[in-house]
């Protein structure tokens, strides 16, 4: 009869690293909406970069709240209970989550009472005579407290994920530089698709095309720094790395973000913007395939994560 072995006294006891299940498509979503809107307000407030207006307001604006306004919907659906929903809200000193929630909140209210003081409607603006209209003192105020706080509303999911030391691949400040990053070459890239149909002088383009150019390349360079952060750090972490360079995420990593998001929309942008004059198709084409491969970028970091090993 064969001896009996006390697995804890006996040996060694081996724990694998375990990939994470919890985070997955609806809260790639999530942080993509809140990156992509926060970006699109900023580009709008501090560089001039308009979408567009309707009804006297502004696109970038509406598209901005609307995309927030989603992904708070997502995080209430996620967090899944009322109660639990308030305390997201009541520990900014210890949660990311709950810094994030309130910047939420407090952009969706300031960005939305701003707008809707430039609503035209049949030739008139009720709400012109609004203290913060324009860029009244207030309502340059009411545009800085939100554009913090859609700075913050970018970079927060990204800090959620490099505040997990049991995740080695995601324990890394490189991932909120990387949200940042492809969030602002997203939402420059909205405007480059807007352009098509909107009159642009052809210098302001060519800027515009310059500065998704380089917001793309230190993109890339921030995600190949984290390939390379993976590979030489924890065991757990180059298991990530394997993973999305060889392993089930290949695909959509390498495919889908560095080449179809990132190197093709840089060498398309670069060839039109090249040319004796911009050609804004090319540059619509480059900008339209850096959405999905922002959005391919989170979700396959988000499942490239694993647990690492107890013992």
């Amino acid at each position: 009869m064969a001896a009996v072995v006390n697995p804890f006294t006996a040996g060694t006891w081996v724990m694998e690293p375990k990939p994470q299940n919890v985070w997955g498509a609806p809260h790639t979503s999530w942080f993509f909406a809140m990156g992509v809107g926060g970006a699109l307000f900023i580009n709008r407030a501090l560089f001039g970069i308009e979408l567009g207006r309707i009804f006297g307001m502004t696109v970038a604006d509406l598209l901005s709240m609307i995309l927030i306004a989603i992904g708070g919907l997502i995080l209430i659906g996620d967090l899944g209970k009322p109660l639990r929903v308030l305390r997201a809200l009541l520990n900014p000193r210890t949660s990311w989550i709950s810094v994030g929630a309130i910047a939420d909140f407090v952009f969706l209210v300031l960005a939305g009472l701003w707008v809707i003081a430039d609503l035209e409607w049949q030739g008139a603006r009720p709400f012109a005579g609004l203290p913060w209209a324009g860029n009244s003192p207030l309502g340059i105020a009411f545009q800085v407290i939100a554009g913090a706080a859609a700075f913050i509303v970018i970079v927060y999911p990204g800090l959620v994920l490099a505040a997990s030391p049991s995740i080695p691949f995601w324990n890394t400040t490189l991932i909120p530089l990387q949200f940042l990053s492809f969030a602002f070459a997203s939402a420059l890239g909205l405007a480059l698709i807007v352009a098509l149909w909107l009159p642009v002088a052809p210098a302001l383009l060519t800027a515009w095309a310059s500065a998704e150019i380089l917001l793309l390349a230190a993109t890339l360079l921030l995600f190949l720094a984290h390939l390379l952060h993976g590979t030489t750090s924890h065991t757990t972490a180059k298991l990530s790395v394997d993973r999305l360079v060889k392993g089930e995420l290949q695909g959509p990593f390498i495919w889908g973000t560095l080449v179809g998001g990132l190197l093709l929309p840089i060498f398309l942008a670069l060839y039109a913007s090249l040319a004796a004059s911009p050609a804004p198709q090319l540059l619509a084409i480059s900008a339209l395939l850096t959405l999905p491969g922002n959005w391919l970028s989170k979700y396959t970091v988000i499942k490239a994560g694993s647990y690492a090993p107890f013992l």
